[in-house]
């Protein structure tokens, strides 16, 4: 099989969304693993050969296996009542602190 360089372009790009270009456009990376690779030589064959290899599939399984770190963590978007008690201490401090 012929040598030639490829480069990562937007036909991959829409084949492929996890995979994004760094640093040339033949440094890959794939976004989900955060594993880092060269489609130089074959561009849709690295891909293809990253997607079925021990690592990825490895990392597959452990990312359905464990549990969201979203669960954990109480969704705060609006301020609660011991907030805005908190805002109101700190804002009454600001203002006799200045005072004296």
């Amino acid at each position: 099989m012929p040598k030639r360089k490829c480069s990562f372009n937007v036909s991959l790009q829409a084949k492929y969304p996890l995979i994004k270009q760094i640093n040339t456009p033949s440094d890959v990376r794939c976004e989900k693993y955060r594993t880092e690779f060269s489609v130089y030589y074959s561009d849709a064959g690295d891909i293809e050969q990253h997607l079925k290899s021990e690592k990825h599939k490895n990392a597959d399984r452990v990312a359905a296996s464990s549990s969201s770190m979203l669960h954990f963590f109480k969704k705060s978007d609006a301020p609660t009542s011991k907030d805005l008690d908190i805002t109101a201490a700190e804002g009454v401090w600001a203002y006799y602190t200045i005072q004296e």
